[in-house]
């Protein structure tokens, strides 16, 4: 017998198509938000210039009417950026642009904005991790000594230690007189659980917009909460992963680019609300996007393709080290 099923006419069966998309998981993007940006109308250098501080004087004048010798003079440092380019582009098609149910433009511009984003986050933390004063949690030397084994999982010991090196350098806040400390949810999970921490530890206030990641206070230190912290993947011992904490001091390094091409170090265009499935759960662009209309890429003598891309100039050079501090850790996170 005959039987209208599915199986007999899965011609007339379609798939329903949801129009409102699914949001994107997103980091935080938080690294270069204290820079000092500096920008080039031209291409070139830019450079800096540090004069040392000179030590104290200790020793009376010898007599009365009698001039000393000459003290020492101060030391010029020099530091030169030198920006260069970073960027990506995808090509789409009429027909796609036709007959796609997505409103593809608007949402591909939109990945595109959020990979330029990640890229100018990512570039400033690889540039500042590598430059500062790196120390290691538990009074470790190395990073493959990190042991879970041993307990070298960071504590509230740790920072203690790195704000206290921030302030014997003389290292200046950046913001409301508070270093700040980037830290990845990882990390964040750890010290919740160091009771020490936790008795030590002020919220802020609820008002506090969730997109900038700031989670509080302690002492003179705010935190800043990223899953796009640095990890070093099995780089400890027997495969651990080892984390990164960073404290950043003011005026302890600087970013160069071109006057037109100078990426945004601080997006915050996001809402300020918490969005189920991301961690800003809104627009992340950091540079423009570079959009050519079909017929506009070179010769396509029939209008059919089209691209989108972004392109910025960047470099970051880390002018004071010991306003940077690195703690690579071990976290108990089970």
């Amino acid at each position: 017998m005959a039987v209208i099923s599915v199986a007999n006419y899965s011609g007339a069966i379609k798939t329903n198509f949801e129009r409102r998309l699914l949001i994107r998981a997103l980091p935080r993007l938080v690294h270069g938000r204290w820079a000092t940006p500096g920008t080039l109308n031209g291409y070139g250098t830019y450079e800096v210039r540090r004069y040392e501080s000179l030590s104290a004087i200790s020793s009376p004048l010898s007599a009365e009417g009698v001039t000393p010798d000459e003290g020492s003079q101060p030391s010029l440092t020099q530091l030169t950026f030198t920006p260069v380019y970073y960027g990506s582009w995808m090509g789409y098609t009429q027909r796609i642009t036709e007959q796609g149910y997505d409103p593809i433009l608007s949402e591909m511009a939109g990945v595109m904005g959020e990979q330029a984003g990640l890229s100018v986050d990512t570039l400033v933390r690889n540039d500042l991790t590598d430059g500062a004063t790196t120390d290691f949690s538990a009074g470790q030397t190395a990073r493959t000594s990190l042991d879970a084994a041993l307990s070298h999982e960071i504590t509230f010991d740790d920072i203690l230690i790195q704000l206290a090196e921030l302030e014997a350098q003389n290292a200046r806040p950046v913001e409301g007189g508070r270093f700040a400390c980037v830290i990845h949810p990882y990390t964040w999970k750890s010290l919740l659980q160091d009771e020490t921490f936790m008795a030590a530890f002020v919220q802020e206030a609820p008002s506090t917009a969730i997109r900038s990641g700031m989670l509080g206070t302690l002492m003179n230190c705010t935190f800043y909460m990223s899953s796009n912290a640095r990890i070093y993947t099995d780089g400890g011992v027997s495969n651990a992963d080892v984390y990164d904490m960073l404290f950043i001091g003011a005026d302890s390094h600087g970013v160069v680019g071109f006057a037109s091409q100078m990426p945004n170090l601080n997006p915050t265009s996001a809402p300020a609300d918490y969005q189920p499935g991301g961690n800003t759960g809104g627009s992340v662009n950091s540079v423009e996007i570079i959009r050519k209309g079909l017929g506009e890429t070179g010769f396509d003598p029939l209008n059919q393709r089209g691209t989108l891309g972004f392109k910025f100039a960047y470099d970051l050079v880390v002018t004071q080290g010991n306003w940077l501090r690195n703690l690579e850790h071990l976290n108990d996170f089970s």
